[in-house]
């Protein structure tokens, strides 16, 4: 089955054409600059909602049967001209129900659009839809390849994917071991409000067509909604983890609730901190299980979850050095899951840049009762809104890959559950490893370790930090019992070892 964002929903959603659609070559080139001026004409422009729309034999497509289109790998967009990476395309239809258009940038500045044909793809049974294919159609994403060495066209599954962006802005990459998981968005509106969530669509791509020995991939991208439009730049490096260098400039056409930079979407179902677990037999099912954020002064380490009522954490976001989402739990044992393979999913993660330095972070969790949707959402959000009319500029770069832990002992596992004493306290059990804390424990003049914690709606009755002989983890166990009638704790937490912090701050959020 396919993911769904639920936040509340994910469609193409575009506008007119920059340009018409003629086959001949553009002499016109286009740039940053240039785009971010269109941007700001557009903007004081009606936005126009009918544009772009998919036919409605597409758009009523099932799961199973948007499957049956298939890109034909040796139509791969520069396949075959030794060049560093290569283009596949996405159909129209089902879920992505507008079209975008796509324009090459030749070497010379000059821009040639890629016009839609029925021929990059295979139909299978579906191919009695496609004389009813309007002309003017376009593609609804693109997935980004490295080139192929041999000259022979990939199949599905090999080695060699960068990434995607397809669905309004969304974007993903893949992990080290090539797999897929949590999804980047170019921008986020209302995300975390109660007014209704704007997902903004990219409307055009145009891509630099790449020399041999480049190492980099570079595109140029338009955003526009009801309330924004938006010109992007994006470079695209792969590696270990591969990098996305993001500069956007924005122009609001109106005045929204939530601005939401760098934003991130992602699914956690239930996890080891999860104390009624669904009738499945995979002990953890989760994309992501954890948020970081490191600041000047710490590391805090936030640990997800499924909440019992939708929910949304404000977190430390001025001055960032970094911040993002990770699936730190990758022991095949602890999801026992050999088709999604989530202990393979990538983390995700931003360093923020011009425009990005005063603000604040916002997690936004949703209660699911399966995995099939994206029910974790992260932005980070500026302290002054935009000028409604003004161009905004922002920069950032995104990773996704494998992120390592921290210097300090980091928290590798959070559980929890009722007191065997029988007074309606709790027992929060964190799990914290580290090299640090190793090296302390091999001199024991230096071991002096305390516990710096913090409850807000319920008070400590009771906790402990040892040793864990079994995994050479250290144990914090912290023995809570909720203020009457109240039906959340926060909590904090972290190691100090003679005045100075050798482990990052655990922070959680519990709810019954």
């Amino acid at each position: 089955m396919p993911r769904l964002v639920i936040l509340p929903g994910l469609t193409v959603m575009a506008c007119g054409s920059l340009f018409a659609q003629p086959q001949a070559t553009m002499s016109a080139s286009m740039t940053l600059d240039l785009l971010s001026e269109l941007a700001r004409q557009r903007a004081a422009q009606p936005y126009d909602a009918q544009a772009r729309k998919v036919p409605d034999f597409l758009n009523d497509l099932g799961y199973d049967q948007y499957r049956d289109f298939r890109f034909r790998h040796e139509r791969a967009y520069w396949h075959g001209e030794n060049l560093p990476f290569e283009l596949e395309f996405f159909h129209p239809g089902y879920l992505y129900q507008k079209y975008l258009d796509m324009y090459e940038i030749a070497p010379d500045g000059a821009v040639s659009p890629i016009p839609f044909s029925p021929e990059y793809f295979e139909y299978g049974p579906q191919a009695e839809l496609i004389p009813q294919l309007p002309r003017q159609l376009g593609f609804s994403g693109f997935h980004l390849w490295l080139g192929s060495t041999t000259g022979t066209p990939r199949q599905d599954g090999d080695e060699g994917r960068v990434g995607l962006f397809q669905g309004a802005s969304y974007f993903r990459m893949v992990s080290p071991a090539n797999e897929y998981g949590l999804s980047g968005r170019s921008l986020a509106i209302n995300t975390t409000t109660a007014d209704a969530e704007e997902f903004p669509d990219i409307t055009a791509f145009w891509f630099e067509r790449p020399a041999p020995g480049d190492d980099s991939f570079a595109f140029l991208a338009m955003l526009e909604g009801p309330s924004v439009v938006g010109a992007y730049r994006f470079v695209w490096t792969p590696g270990e983890p591969i990098r996305l260098a993001v500069e956007a400039r924005i122009v609001l056409r109106e005045q929204v609730s939530e601005l939401g930079l760098a934003p991130f979407s992602t699914m956690f179902w239930y996890g080891e901190n999860t104390a009624r677990r669904p009738a499945d037999f995979r002990p953890e099912v989760h994309d992501s299980d954890g948020l970081f954020i490191q600041t000047e002064d710490e590391y805090i380490w936030r640990p997800l979850s499924n909440p019992v009522r939708t929910r949304t954490d404000n977190l430390p976001g001025d001055n960032l050095i970094a911040f993002g989402l990770q699936q730190r739990d990758r022991d095949y044992e602890h999801y026992q899951d050999i088709e999604a393979d989530y202990h393979l999913r990538p983390d995700a993660w931003v360093v923020p840049g011009t425009g990005m330095q005063e603000g604040s972070l916002r997690l936004l969790e949703i209660a699911i009762p399966h995995e099939y949707a994206d029910n974790m959402a992260l932005v980070w959000v500026p302290r002054e809104m935009p000028v409604v009319g003004k161009v905004f500029n922002f920069q950032y770069e995104v990773y996704f890959g494998e992120r390592p832990l921290p210097e300090l002992a980091a928290v590798v596992a959070t559980r929890y559950g009722e007191s065997l004493r029988g007074d309606g306290s709790m027992e929060f059990i964190i799990d914290f490893h580290g090299d640090q804390l190793d090296t302390l424990v091999g001199n024991s003049d230096l071991l002096v370790l305390d516990i710096d914690s913090d409850v807000e709606g319920g008070e400590f009755i009771w906790q402990n930090l040892r040793r864990n002989p079994y995994n050479d983890t250290w144990r914090l166990t912290l023995r809570v019992l909720p203020d009457d009638e109240q039906n959340e704790v926060r909590l904090s937490a972290a190691i100090f070892n003679a005045g100075r912090q050798v482990s990052e701050t655990w922070r959680y959020w519990w709810m019954r």
